[in-house]
Order: C-alpha cells, then sequence, then structure tokens
C-alpha cells in the first residue's frame, strides 16, 4: 500500500480505534529530504462532529507544547481537503508495552522487575513534565495511561503517547 495523503505517502497501516487510524508515512522534500512518522487520521465519521474536532485539535495544540524525551513529539498538524484532519508524530522504532506483555506472557514469562522499573521510571518523567504547566504552557492531563500507549524503542528509550482523546 502506498496512498498520496496530502503532503505524506501512506505505506501501511499500523494501527485503528474507534476513532482514528494511524499509518507508517513518509514526507518527501527536495534534496532527497524524506522522514517517516506516524500519521494519525481522524476516521470519516467523526470529520462532521464539530465537538470531535475541537478535541482533535485540542490534542495537537497541546502534544505539539510537550518537548521531553519520554513523549512522543508532534512533528505536523493539519488537513487534506476536502475533510481530513491528521497530526503527524514521531515514529518510534519498537513496540508498546501492551504486545510486549501479551508476547511474553504467551511464552510464559514475565517482565523482569528491573526492566518493569525502568519503564515506570520513564514513563514517571513523562508524566511529572506533562502535569506540571511552566511559562510556556498549561499543565496537561494524561488521562489513558496504559501498556499500549507506552512505546520502547529498539534503543531502549521509553515513550508516552496518546495524550489525546
Amino acid at each position: 500500500m502506498s496512498t498520496s495523503f496530502g503532503p505524506y505517502q501512506l505505506i501501511q497501516p499500523i494501527g485503528a480505534g474507534g476513532m482514528a487510524e494511524t499509518f507508517l508515512a513518509v514526507r518527501r522534500g527536495p534534496g532527497g529530504f524524506e522522514q517517516q512518522v506516524c500519521l494519525k487520521r481522524i476516521l470519516p465519521a467523526y470529520e462532521e462532529d464539530p465537538e470531535f474536532l475541537r478535541q482533535f485539535m485540542d490534542e495537537a495544540r497541546l502534544a505539539a507544547q510537550l518537548r521531553h524525551a519520554n513523549i512522543v513529539q508532534v512533528t505536523d498538524f493539519g488537513l487534506v481537503p476536502p475533510r481530513s484532519h491528521y497530526l503527524a508524530l514521531e515514529l518510534v522504532d519498537g513496540i508498546d508495552l501492551r504486545h510486549l506483555l501479551k508476547a511474553l506472557k504467551a511464552k510464559g514469562e514475565q517482565l523482569p522487575l528491573d526492566v518493569c522499573n525502568y519503564i515506570a521510571a520513564h514513563v514517571a518523567a513523562a508524566l511529572e513534565f506533562a502535569h506540571n504547566s511552566d511559562r510556556t504552557r498549561s499543565a496537561v492531563v494524561h488521562r489513558d495511561v496504559s501498556p499500549s500507549n507506552i512505546l520502547l524503542s529498539r534503543a531502549g528509550e521509553v515513550y508516552l503517547t496518546d495524550f489525546g482523546i
């Protein structure tokens, strides 16, 4: 699959929820510039809901202000005509904690305690940053801290994502 979507090429689906879907996408530019992102696109049924659109735009605005090593960064936000809002996010090369726990359980294994502590410390650092305002931004409360919203990179980094709706 490779479908044009505004300035992006949608390469393959990553996941879908009740209100949005995510894709591995690429944005290309002059001189061989290429950036892979996770593109989150609102499902068509929700494009007609003004309250939902307001919440999605709030998510984009607030998440873009959160600059922290353990928070997935927003790289772009936009609208592809006639009516398809999207949010482009830093692409994490890895797995979410839910999938890791499921794979371990299938093998009869558990996450080692030191790894649990490592992940928890990084998630706590992300939450502490988000929950405390400063002169440049308001505090943001993450309302869905769950294993599917904790991303683990192949390099050992821990990221919190999906501060939205």
